[in-house]
Order: C-alpha cells, then structure tokens, then sequence
C-alpha cells in the first residue's frame, strides 16, 4: 500500500468521545488492513477533557466524571478491548444510598427511588422527606391521566403534573441536576429522560410502571475503576501510540481541492502549522464545532451554536478521620435548590470507592454551579473554597482545616438537553453528514455520561470508515 493512498483522519479534541473515536478508528485499521492514519488533536495539556483523576499524597481525586453505569455496552465492550474489564472497582457495600438535604437535616433517601419516581411508595411515607399533603398528592400518581400530546415537555412540568411539586424541589431538580446541571423547567424529558416518557405511556402511571415484575428489579449498577476513571485515558492514550498531540488547538478548517480534483480538509493549527486530513471527526463541545465550521457550513454552525452549555466547579477537600466523625453512613449527598445553600452536592468519596484516600483519611468532594447556580463560579478559587468549608461544616460537623484541597472548573462544559434538544440534534446530524467525510462526537448528542460519549466516539469512527471506504471500493470496511 502506497503512502499516498493512506486516508488521514483527524480528531479534533481528545476527551473521551475523540479518543474512542481514535481507538476504534486504529482498531479496526488493524483488524482489517485499512489504510488509516489517525491524529488527535488536543489543545490543553493533557487528554481527557472532562475526565481527570489526579493521585496526591496518597489521595485518588476525580474533578470531572466519577462514576460509569456499568450496564452499557458500549462502556463495557471497550474496557474489555482495553485490558481493563477486571479494573473494575465497584461500590463500598458497607455503605449505602445518599442523604437528601430537608430543612437543613440530612434525611436517607427512600428505598425504591429511580431518580425521582418510587417503585415502593410505602417507603415514602417513613421517610421524613414529604409533608403530609406532599405524601397525598404522590399517592393520586396512578390516577393522573397520561399525557397524549406529542411536543416535547420539561422535567419540571412531567414531575410536577405526575407526582405533584414537592417531588419536582425535593427529588427530581437535585437528582437529575446532579447528572445534568440543568435547570429543570427547561430540561427536556424526551431527550434527557425518555424512559419515564415511555413509561407513562404503556402503564398509564409511573407507580404503576415500577411496580410491575417487568420493570421492578431494572436498576443501574454504578461502578468506577481502580486508580480513577483517568486509568481509561491513559490506557487509549497509550494504545493510540503517539497519535495524541496535546498543546495543539484547531483554529480554523476549510475544505481544499487540488490541481488533481481531489478534495481533503486543511486545519490551520495553535502554532501556525496546517495539517492535512481525508476525514475528520470533531469531538469538541458544540460550540467549539461552531466556531470551526463558520465558514464552511454557516448554517451548521448556527445549529451547533444554539445547543447552550453549563459550568461547574468541584472542590476535593481531604480531613483527618477523627475530624469526621459525624458522616453519614452514605456515598453522599444531595442539596435540593430550595434549601437556599452553595453547594448542589457532596460525596464521600472513600465511602463511595475503597483505596480513594488512605487509613484514616476521608476524602470529600462537593459541586457549586450549574445552571441554577451560575452565579456563584463568578468567585475566586479561595471564595468557594470557603463556601465549601462552610457547608461541611455546617452539614456535616467538619471545622478543622483540610490536609489537602483542589479546585477545578469547568466552564461551558455541562450540555443543556433543553426542550427540543433531540429535534435540534437530528437536524445537526443530518446537516453534519451532508459534509463530506465529517462527524461529530460528544456529550451534546446522545448522552452525557462517560459510557455514551464512548458510543458517541465509536459511531463517529464508523460512520467516516464507511465513508472512507464504501462497499464496492478496492478497500472497504467489512462488517463487525
């Protein structure tokens, strides 16, 4: 094979989403003797994006994504491709569930609760977290009719219509804003949530639905890996053999066409040079995408451009043990908006996952932000370090001073699923595939945890493999 008939391809970002794009595009080059040379292109320093596990002092500390549901195939099916597939480290038994901030109490969250909807609604009247008429209202859930309009409809509207207002603040808005960061009365159900959606129409009832021998024993199996979700970046960073270049920002692409009418992309790079590519996959935030396409789809960009992002920061704070004696026995906590507090949530970490903090340490780690809460990352490092320290204190007992902390922000990195965010995504990913060997890859598109945005990648890898080498060419892609 001759070095001219090599296709490149570019990945521009090298979070998770390009980097399995990366690997599933060197993978199946390998299987199946494809011609493909592949380059990941990352401006900050290190690859990973919105996965980073740092090791210090003996402390494993994730600042971005922290936990991944095991049951997805696609998370599952790399990790055994990557030689990880026994580096699983699942959660601490001895300990169990999360704390539901109330009136400044922490109460245990009820048994039976998938994220917002009870599927044993006796439990809730135990619980400490409704009122008396909160409870009423929760018990007429199977005799609300079901919803027969086709548009789309906010968290805020599905929960509040079904399960009455109290669900919404004390359930559903700190639950699913803990995935999403999302304000719920602009948070679509149909693209963040479809199940519920679906739910309600085959059972008529959401109680109805989780009751049911069918539905009552589905629940996710959470699960991280041993030395942090980074030991999935370091293994593709070093599977992908040199082929991750970090430092190196993507300012610009264009379309080019040769004296030989042959078409490729140009992409003027951070340092003045321009790279060369047969294909490329863009697995950067959607406005990033945006910018880049501006002059070669307008419209597109557009589209890319109206997909809103929300930020966060995460504080790890490490104590001594004996300095902590009133946590909970949970993996965390959550803090409800109307409590009118700092922080969205806290967990504890060394109670989540064994080997994250060393003999007589505890590590925390507590979220500020989102889009309720935006205003709150207008201030330094050291004021919401202070913010943090105040609420642990008050929430959980903890007044000494930390052995260790670390603060990372991420601005405009969260994506808003707002309502009519599956109509706008279909549309983006029609257009985007009217480019010539181009995709799209991220959290933007079909899910925002860790397992979605390696399915994300790898579509993106197998959709510019197809391109690269239709049926009928003297090189193409056999089916896998």
């Amino acid at each position: 094979m001759s070095a001219r008939s090599v296709q490149r391809v570019a990945v521009i970002g090298g979070g998770i989403s390009g980097l399995a794009a990366a690997y599933r595009l060197r993978e199946l080059a390998v299987e199946q003797s494809l011609p493909v040379e592949v380059t990941v292109l990352e401006r900050a320093p290190r690859a990973g994006g919105c996965v980073e596990t740092l090791q210090r002092d003996g402390f494993t500390m994730e600042t971005g994504a922290e936990t991944l549901l095991a049951d997805k195939p696609a998370i599952v099916s790399v990790l055994r491709r990557l030689g990880l597939e026994h580096e699983l480290a699942p959660t601490r038994p001895e300990f169990k569930g999360s704390r539901v901030l109330r009136n400044g109490r922490l109460v245990p969250l009820p048994p039976g609760v998938m994220l917002f909807a009870p599927s044993r609604p006796a439990a809730l009247v135990t619980s400490g977290l409704f009122s008396l008429r909160g409870l009423a209202r929760m018990a007429m859930e199977p005799f609300v009719p079901v919803r027969r309009s086709s548009e789309d409809e906010s968290l805020a509207s599905f929960v509040t219509r079904r399960l009455g207002r109290e669900v919404l603040e004390r359930l559903a808005q700190p639950l699913i804003g803990g995935i999403y960061s999302a304000d719920p009365q602009r948070l679509s159900m149909q693209a963040a949530l479809p199940r519920f959606v679906e739910l309600e129409q085959r059972y008529g009832s959401l109680v109805r639905a989780l009751t049911s021998s069918d539905q009552a024993h589905r629940s996710a199996t959470l699960t991280s890996v041993r030395g942090g979700l980074g030991t999935i970046v370091d293994r593709f960073v070093h599977e992908l053999s040199g082929r991750v270049i970090l430092n190196q920002g993507v300012l610009a692409l264009q379309r080019h066409c040769d004296s030989s009418g042959t078409r490729s992309w140009v992409l003027s790079l951070a340092d003045g040079s321009t790279l060369t590519a047969d294909a490329v996959i863009c697995a950067t935030p959607l406005h990033e995408g945006a910018r880049l396409l501006r002059t070669v789809q307008p419209h597109l960009s557009e589209l890319l451009g109206s997909i809103a992002y929300n930020s966060i920061a995460t504080i790890n704070l490490a104590f001594d043990e004996a300095a902590a004696r009133r946590l909970p026995r949970s993996y965390g906590l959550v803090v409800p908006f109307v409590e009118g507090r700092r922080i969205t949530a806290l967990t504890i970490v060394s109670q989540k996952y064994a080997d994250r903090a060393p003999q007589g340490s505890v590590l925390l780690r507590v979220f500020i932000g989102g889009a309720l809460q935006a205003n709150l990352l207008d201030f330094d490092d050291q004021t919401l370090v202070r913010a943090a320290r105040d609420e642990i204190r008050d929430l959980l007992g903890i007044s000494a001073n930390p052995l260790l902390t670390t603060v990372r922000r991420w601005p405009h990195r969260l994506p808003e699923y707002a309502l009519g965010h599956r109509e706008r995504i279909a549309q983006i990913e029609r257009e985007a595939s009217a480019l010539p060997c181009f995709a799209l890859a991220g959290a933007a598109l079909q899910g925002v945890g860790v397992p979605d945005c390696v399915q994300s990648g790898e579509r993106a890898a197998d959709s510019m493999l197809a391109a690269l080498f239709p049926a009928g060419s003297d090189v193409h892609v056999k089916a896998s």
